[in-house]
């Protein structure tokens, strides 16, 4: 996986103006650099993202052409050279869902076009089933976030045309592969399935 990096513009009257994404690639590095635990950083990221997120075009222009109308595959946006954090884009088609995950890192999750469905959970019944503790709609212009332990979810695009969202991870996706620590496949118990 190679992250794109941005190339330097300069136009005959001096520098370009950065693009949405390069302006949201310094926000979230600005939200970053001050040490802190994993749940303060990603509630700063989430705070300086709401309401500056790029639009779903200029996204879809930095991935491959066959992953535009959806892929099984994140496709891998940028990594910050210092590796503190990695963007990667999540085109799901209609009805396409994620495995029941978890992840090695905090994530912040920006919807930039469509409609996703998450379903949270936590492990119960000693770690024989997944118990259902909440689930959330989130439209475009939706930012939300967490932070491990308590992050086993699964999101579906739940809308009828592609969804397009931006995950921003707080490691070197590039050199670790991928943010999903584990995947689970229990059976789920949903709260009125408990006694």
């Amino acid at each position: 996986m190679q992250a794109k990096r941005a190339p330097s513009r300069t136009t005959a009257t001096g520098p370009e103006t950065p693009s949405p994404l390069e302006r949201m690639y310094a926000a979230i590095r600005a939200s970053t650099r001050t040490p802190a635990n994993w749940q303060r950083v990603v509630d700063a990221v989430v705070t300086e993202l709401s309401g500056k997120l790029p639009p779903a075009d200029e996204v879809l222009r930095e991935v491959p052409a066959q992953a535009r109308r959806g892929s099984d595959r994140s496709q891998l946006l940028h990594v910050e050279p210092d590796g503190s954090f990695s963007v990667v884009a999540l085109i799901s088609r209609p009805g396409q869902a994620t495995s029941v995950h978890d992840h090695t890192t905090w994530c912040a999750v920006a919807v930039v076009a469509g409609t996703e469905y998450e379903q949270r959970f936590s492990l119960g019944e000693g770690g024989r089933a997944l118990l259902l503790t909440g689930t959330r709609t989130d439209q475009a212009g939706t930012v939300s976030g967490f932070a491990p332990p308590g992050d086993i979810h699964r999101v579906t695009n739940t809308g009828p045309t592609v969804a397009v969202s931006l995950h921003v991870y707080g490691t070197d996706i590039a050199r670790i592969g991928t943010s999903v620590r584990r995947t689970y496949h229990l059976p789920i118990v949903e709260p009125n399935d408990i006694d």
